[in-house]
C-alpha cells in the first residue's frame, strides 16, 4: 500500500506513452507489455475455443483485458499457424485451450504445388483476427496500441509441412524450402497490407527462429532475408510503425543475424539475459521482456515485483529503448494480480520523471 502512495499518478495515455519511443521522446515511465493472448477470455469469462472462433468475442475479449489492466499493447492473436490454417493447414479446436495443429497441409515435397496466397476476407480465421481487430481500434484504439500478430515465415511453413520433417528439408531440400518460404513471405506481406489498413500494428512471431532449433548460419539462410523483406515492407507503408518481432525461448545464437533483418524492437523470451541483449541491440533496437511466464502464473506478486525490478536494472538506459514485458504469452489462467503486479512494477522501477 505504502508503494502504491509514492507511485505518482500516470500522466500520459497507454498510446501517449507507446507514441513517446516512436517519437524520440521521453515517456513519464516505460511502457509495459504483457503479452495477453488467449487470456483475454478469462478476462470475459468465456471459453478460449469460442474466443478462437468467433470475432466479436475475440475482440470484446482484449478490450475487457484492456479496461481491467490497462495494459499499453494489446494484441489480436491466438496461435502462431493461424496464416499456415488459411493456406490449407487443418487445426484441431478445443474448448478451453488454442487450436493445435493436426493435419499439415504439405505431407509430400511435391504438395507445395497446392500452397496458394489466401483469401483474407475468406480463408480460415483470417477473417476473424481482422474483424476482432477493427473492433478493438475502433473501441479502444484512441487510447492504447492495438497489434494483430501472425507467424513469420519459416514459423508459417514450418506449420504447413511436419515440423520433423522441415527441419529435414532444412538440411536436404534447401531450393524447396526457400520456395515455401516465398510463397509464405508473400502472403504475410500481403496479411501487414490488411493489418495496416484497420490502423493496427502489425507483429511478426516467429517462434521456429529460436537458437534452440536454427543454428546461426541456417538464420541467415532460411531467416533474414524473409524477415527482412516483412520489416522493409513495415517501414516503407506502416506510416512510421516500427517492425516488431517476437522470438521465443533462447534466441541468443541468432542475435546478430536478427539485427540484419533490420526490425526496430524485439520482443525477447526469458532463458535471454536481457542485460546481454542491451549489449548486442545498442541504439538499434527497442528490447520487449522478459519476465518468466512461469513466473506470472505460479508466483507470487512479490516474486513478480522483485523479478521485474532486476530486469529494469539490467534493461533501463538501453540507447534503443526498453519496454518491460512477459517473456513469452501470459498463460491462461495466470491471477489477474499477478498481471497487476508487472505493470505496477513498470510505474514503480521504469520512471524517467524523478
Amino acid at each position: 500500500m505504502n508503494d502504491m502512495m509514492n507511485i505518482p499518478e500516470d500522466n500520459q495515455t497507454s498510446l501517449e506513452r507507446v507514441l513517446c519511443y516512436l517519437q524520440g521522446k521521453t515517456p513519464q515511465r516505460i511502457a509495459c507489455f504483457p503479452l495477453i493472448l488467449n487470456h483475454a477470455a478469462r478476462v470475459l469469462g468465456i471459453p478460449i475455443g469460442e474466443y478462437n472462433r468467433n470475432p466479436e468475442l475475440m475482440g470484446k475479449a482484449h478490450i475487457a483485458a484492456y479496461r481491467r489492466y490497462g495494459n499499453d499493447l494489446v494484441l489480436i492473436f491466438s496461435t502462431t499457424s493461424t496464416l499456415a490454417e488459411a493456406m490449407g493447414t487443418k487445426l484441431a479446436f478445443f474448448d478451453e485451450d488454442a487450436p493445435q495443429i493436426d493435419v499439415p497441409l504439405i505431407q509430400e515435397l511435391d504438395d507445395i504445388k497446392k500452397v496458394i496466397i489466401p483469401d483474407f476476407s475468406r480463408d480460415g480465421r483470417l477473417p476473424c483476427y481482422l474483424e476482432a481487430t477493427e473492433m478493438a481500434v475502433q473501441e479502444i484504439g484512441a487510447e492504447t496500441c492495438v497489434s494483430t500478430v501472425f507467424a513469420g515465415p519459416l514459423t508459417t511453413a514450418a506449420a504447413l509441412r511436419p515440423i520433423e520433417l522441415f527441419v529435414r528439408d532444412l538440411h536436404r531440400n534447401k531450393e524447396r524450402v526457400h520456395e515455401l518460404l516465398e510463397i509464405c513471405t508473400q502472403s504475410g506481406i500481403m496479411f501487414i497490407d490488411e493489418i495496416l489498413k484497420r490502423n493496427s500494428l502489425p507483429i511478426i512471431v516467429e517462434p521456429i527462429g529460436t537458437g534452440s532449433l536454427i543454428s546461426p548460419r541456417h538464420f541467415r539462410e532460411f531467416v533474414t532475408p524473409y524477415l527482412k523483406r516483412m520489416a522493409d515492407h513495415i517501414h516503407a507503408h506502416g506510416s512510421g510503425m516500427p517492425a516488431v518481432l517476437h522470438i521465443c525461448g533462447n534466441s541468443r545464437p541468432n542475435w546478430k543475424p536478427m539485427l540484419e533483418a533490420d526490425w526496430n524492437i524485439w520482443s525477447i523470451d526469458s532463458p535471454v539475459d536481457i542485460g546481454e541483449a542491451r549489449e548486442i541491440a545498442g541504439s538499434h533496437v527497442c528490447l520487449v521482456g522478459n519476465l518468466t511466464t512461469t513466473n506470472l502464473l505460479k508466483g507470487t506478486s512479490a516474486q513478480i515485483d522483485e523479478e521485474a525490478r532486476v530486469i529494469c536494472e539490467k534493461a533501463m538506459g538501453s540507447p534503443g529503448g526498453f519496454i518491460l514485458g512477459s517473456g513469452c504469452e501470459v498463460p491462461f489462467d495466470t491471477p489477474p494480480e499477478n498481471i497487476d503486479a508487472l505493470i505496477l512494477a513498470a510505474r514503480k522501477y521504469g520512471r524517467f520523471d524523478q
